[in-house]
């Protein structure tokens, strides 16, 4: 019976507090994102290229491909609600799309860019770029792991993989995806779209520290495209770095296993 009592007490105490005004934590956080570029360029222009990111910053021009998709963040929640979302939505022809290039939310994601996979006869020379930017410039580059997993996975094979890797944000756009006939593509990639483009799931993805084995074989922790042009402010470092002796990271999860093959 005391304790009874004291327990009410407590309560009573507790409703008599003034009231707290509750803090939005996703305000408060620090709105910038550490992340990492790997690039590989012909030794004879290494010097200038170094100085040219200092200077000026990155283009959207400058890689290999021209790389553009719309910005769905301001919508997103509005696109999910639609009875009917396929690429119709998700990639209006009408919008004009936001130019992007590719990073990683690790150093070693990018060291593996620069010193291996874009290595060629004519660009031997590895650059590693450090670069500061606001959260709502990123999204997920999905081109050789996640789009896949959208359009072939199922759940019985592949939502304990995307859980890892992505968090657990992420299952409400791959189940809905996955209730989907295997050959509505676009319904299943209109949900991949906005998959990639939510914050909850891009900072999961940013903490991930298994290596995916991707399509292309390629090999990386996270994927990311950043708006472009991105100004020198934001640029923290370039180096340049020595590619001999480098090692490729061992792969913990393959694109066939997120598949169940």
């Amino acid at each position: 019976m005391n304790a009874a009592l004291a327990m009410r007490d407590q309560i009573k105490a507790r409703a008599n507090l003034p009231c707290v005004k509750r803090v939005d934590l996703k305000r408060l956080r620090i709105h910038e994102m550490r992340l990492y570029r790997g690039i590989t360029v012909p030794e004879a222009s290494a010097d200038a290229t170094v100085e040219a990111i200092l200077k000026n910053g990155l283009l959207a021009d400058a890689g290999r491909w021209l790389l553009e998709d719309p910005d769905l963040k301001p919508r997103l929640q509005q696109l999910w609600m639609s009875a009917e979302l396929t690429t119709e939505l998700t990639r209006p022809k009408d919008e004009t799309p936001v130019l992007r290039i590719c990073a990683c939310a690790r150093e070693r994601d990018a060291l593996y860019y620069a010193c291996s996979h874009n290595r060629n006869r004519d660009d031997t020379e590895a650059v590693l770029i450090t670069l500061e930017v606001d959260e709502t410039d990123v999204v997920i580059d999905g081109r050789d792991f996640l789009a896949t997993v959208f359009q072939l996975g199922n759940p019985d094979a592949s939502r304990g993989v995307l859980g890892r890797l992505f968090g657990p944000a992420i299952l409400r756009f791959a189940d809905r995806a996955w209730s989907l006939p295997a050959t509505d593509t676009q319904g299943r990639i209109g949900c991949f779209d906005l998959a990639r483009q939510d914050d909850e799931v891009i900072a999961a993805h940013a903490a991930n520290e298994l290596v995916i084995g991707g399509r292309y074989q390629t090999r990386f922790s996270s994927a990311f495209l950043v708006r472009a042009p991105i100004a020198p402010k934001s640029i923290l470092a370039v180096e340049q770095v020595d590619h001999r002796g480098y090692v490729l990271p061992e792969i913990n999860i393959t694109l066939e296993k997120a598949l169940g093959r």
